[in-house]
């Protein structure tokens, strides 16, 4: 097995929505920070600009007229290559995917993927290449981020930016200062928000 690999995405963004790119309004030191001692990319192109499509294009490194998820609510086939699997399989790698991975429906009310129904079955893969899997998306919407906000902060579930309005659309509700789509301040603490949940438990897992 050669170098650790860590892959870290965010979800999702223009290109010059980050302060290494010109933008002057939210603060992202982070990513900054990463552009700063990496290796900013001008010229890639993302295959979609929403979750599902770009997802499976990271994972399987088609285009979307290959691997078949041209929107979001639109599976990834269980049999598509995975650059996970190849890792694993081909050079000895362990694999997780712990934070949001969203190659499946999170609306799956005929229980039919596996990503939803995971943490209600208290099961963490092998999943798609991925020995071990710890998912979460930005609001406590099943997944074990919300089995584990359930138990440790129940206050917290009324918390967050509701993703679905009353008629089960996306939410384009606007808050904050500027009353910009999808802005929403709320008061989870630091420790129990999702952002840091991943980290704490990436951090957990590349120590274990």
């Amino acid at each position: 097995m050669g170098r650790k690999i860590l892959f870290i995405t965010t979800d999702q963004m223009r290109f010059d929505a980050i302060g290494a790119n010109g933008q002057k309004h939210a603060k992202t030191p982070a990513i900054d920070a990463l552009a700063a001692n990496g290796i900013n990319y001008t010229r890639a192109h993302n295959q979609n600009v929403v979750c599902m499509p770009a997802r499976s294009t990271m994972i399987t490194g088609q285009y979307v007229s290959t691997h078949g998820v041209w929107m979001n609510g639109v599976p990834l086939p269980e049999d598509a290559p995975s650059v996970a699997q190849y890792l694993h399989d081909k050079a000895g790698y362990k694999t997780a995917l712990i934070g949001k991975a969203h190659f499946e429906p999170f609306i799956d009310p005929k229980q039919q993927f596996y990503e939803s129904q995971m943490a209600r079955r208290g099961e963490h893969g092998p999943h798609r290449g991925f020995d071990y899997m710890e998912l979460a998306t930005h609001s406590p919407l099943i997944l074990h981020y919300a089995e584990w906000i359930r138990k440790n902060d129940p206050e917290a579930f009324g918390m967050f930016y509701q993703n679905l309005n009353d008629k089960f659309q996306v939410n384009a509700a606007g808050g904050g200062d500027t009353g910009a789509c999808q802005v929403h301040f709320n008061p989870v603490s630091r420790e129990h928000y999702h952002t840091d949940w991943v980290a704490d438990r990436t951090i957990d897992w590349l120590a274990s």
